[in-house]
């Protein structure tokens, strides 16, 4: 049996529209830029939405900036989670997949994904599966190892050609991450596998629960952060909402 072939279409955009739309019509992916510093005054208050597990995962942070980032994202995540199940954040409960993807159990048609990297974390909601991936792009981070065993050849030239080397692996890689997080299949032996640079391409028949197509928008911001939002692509034209959560 022939099975159909499925693109990945991968393009770079220059901003996203900020004004949220009226609908929440399928197709329609909102995403959240939350600066984890500014939750800072809210903080005890944003603690009391999380469970005891939740906060005993917290604890278990040996750096309080990294408990106090994920009790910021997680309370922000079930406040926002609880809007779009039309919820109250407490009776959000959030679980992991068999391959460690996180997911509301309950049958409400919310999918969601979350990213965070230096003081920055994004949210990402939608109708359809999602995947979201942000990275800060230090200038001291040894890409070219990472590009070794992660890029395919046609990519390594890709970044090796560009005028900001930098700028262009981490738009590359945040793809990667990106289109596995929306998969939510696990991690792959081979990120050579899976092709994301500007031009349409075949999505390799190894990887495994793709069912369909998918899009990916690559946005740089702040002139220091890298982020790519991937998405099914089905039904609709697919359209991405981006705010700052306050």
């Amino acid at each position: 049996m022939i099975m159909p072939a499925h693109y990945l279409h991968c393009e770079n955009v220059d901003q996203l529209p900020d004004v949220r739309p009226a609908d929440s019509s399928p197709g329609l992916i909102n995403i959240w830029k939350l600066d984890i510093l500014s939750q800072k005054p809210q903080f005890l208050q944003l603690e009391q939405l999380l469970n005891a597990e939740e906060k005993a995962r917290a604890a278990r942070f040996h750096e309080q900036k990294d408990a106090q980032q994920f009790t910021v994202t997680r309370a922000v995540l079930k406040i926002l989670l609880a809007d779009a199940a039309s919820s109250a954040p407490e009776n959000i409960k959030i679980m992991l997949s068999e391959n460690n993807k996180p997911l509301i159990p309950e049958n409400t048609g919310v999918h969601f994904n979350v990213s965070h990297s230096g003081d920055e974390a994004v949210i990402a909601i939608a109708k359809q599966p999602v995947g979201i991936d942000v990275e800060q792009m230090q200038t001291d981070f040894d890409y070219h190892s990472v590009a070794e065993y992660a890029f395919s050849e046609a990519e390594s030239a890709q970044v090796q050609k560009s005028g900001h080397p930098r700028q262009e692996f981490f738009r590359i890689w945040t793809r990667k991450e990106a289109f596995l997080k929306g998969l939510g299949t696990g991690l792959i032996n081979d990120l050579k596998l899976i092709s994301c640079l500007d031009t349409p391409t075949k999505i390799n028949p190894l990887i495994k629960g793709v069912t369909a197509g998918w899009n990916i928008k690559t946005l740089e911001f702040d002139q220091a952060y890298m982020m790519s939002i991937a998405c099914e692509s089905l039904g609709p034209a697919v359209r991405i909402h981006l705010s700052a959560y306050k």
